[in-house]
């Protein structure tokens, strides 16, 4: 039977025996062209080695591994809830919690904020928003030249924002990664990766403290807010029993005919305003001190489980690396290329098959 090419023949139904003598035909074919099967693969895999060596930085992963708590009500807290008294629930994270904290991680908000800190780099107090711009391709733009970022935001102009915006877009994309590989333990990865090591571990640990007091901040907000009202409430009722006392002991101090009832109306005034500051005050005491127990149970707790410690792991595609991954395209390419000359002029021995 006559075939045109080796798709003929794999498509028609062919025997064991045919489909033998197709392969033998094409590797026979691939041993008769062996220049493009080591000159593509060899050539190939140079260039990518010297693109590596040209293109490749290293860079270096600062990685702190944290856990946030998540409390539950406990008994006693029900307990106490039934006499009407409230010692501070558990620690309300509801939008917080699970995924959300590592999204939390990511908002331009929380990266732009931790970006606008100061850190503590090789015995000097900097900007990290200064040293991390420096790395974005950005910098050398001219329009951007002799832009300095303030501590506050405010304080900054059109050219200043855009520069901000453009270091937190560099941040999200290549230095910050956040993630929670165990859905069923609360431990949250943040690494920062970079081509200093020292600006990524500062990085990384401004990163996670603008988080954990943003976190704090926005779980207690209620529980302070009250805690503030009873503090203000109780020093003005402190102030109205003062002046109680002294106005009961002016009046008891007055030399008066106890058979004249009339005089006494003031002075028993003044008994009765005393018993009602006295017994007031009391209350926002107490109510006092549950609010301080409140605002310190729904305050969470942020623990970091491990800090990066030197030296740090060297991340990103090494240059031998590529010229390997090189090596592989240009061996598939002189395989389709062959492929290709073996398909458009298949050798005589195929058509008799």
């Amino acid at each position: 039977m006559k075939t045109n090419s080796w798709k003929d023949t794999l498509t028609k139904d062919a025997s064991v025996e045919e489909i033998g003598l197709l392969f033998n035909s094409i590797f026979r074919h691939l041993l008769r062209n062996p220049f493009k099967l080591i000159v593509f693969p060899i050539a190939i895999g140079l260039l990518a080695f010297l693109v590596g060596l040209i293109v490749y930085q290293p860079k270096q992963k600062a990685v702190y591994i944290i856990a946030a708590e998540e409390e539950t009500a406990s008994g006693f807290e029900g307990l106490m809830a039934q006499f009407g008294l409230d010692v501070g629930g558990s620690n309300p994270g509801g939008v917080f919690k699970g995924d959300n904290l590592v999204r939390l991680f990511q908002t331009r908000s929380m990266i732009e904020r931790a970006l606008l800190n100061k850190v503590d780099y090789r015995n000097d107090s900097i900007i990290c928003a200064d040293l991390l711009f420096r790395s974005t391709k950005h910098a050398r733009k001219k329009e951007f030249e002799g832009v300095r970022f303030m501590t506050n935001r405010n304080e900054h102009d059109a050219i200043t924002d855009s520069a901000l915006f453009l270091t937190y877009e560099y941040v999200r994309d290549n230095v910050l990664s956040v993630s929670k590989p165990d859905k069923k333990m609360g431990f949250i990865y943040v690494n920062a990766t970079h081509r200093n090591p020292d600006l990524a571990v500062s990085f990384s640990k401004v990163m996670i403290t603008t988080v954990t007091d943003f976190y704090i901040e926005s779980l207690t907000m209620k529980a302070r807010k009250n805690l503030d009202i009873l503090r203000f409430e109780a020093d003005s009722v402190r102030t109205i029993l003062d002046r109680n006392l002294k106005t009961t002991a002016i009046e008891t101090d007055l030399n008066v005919n106890p058979m004249w009832q009339l005089m006494r109306v003031d002075q028993n005034r003044a008994m009765i305003d005393l018993q009602i500051s006295i017994s007031l005050f009391g209350e926002l005491i107490k109510n006092l001190k549950l609010a301080e127990i409140s605002l310190r149970k729904q305050t969470p707790l942020i623990q970091v489980i491990e800090e990066p410690r030197f030296p740090l792991e060297k991340v990103g595609y090494k240059p031998w690396k590529m010229g390997l991954i090189g090596l592989l395209i240009g061996f598939l390419i002189a395989l389709y290329l062959s492929f290709r000359q073996y398909n458009a002029s298949p050798p005589k021995d195929l058509n008799k098959i």
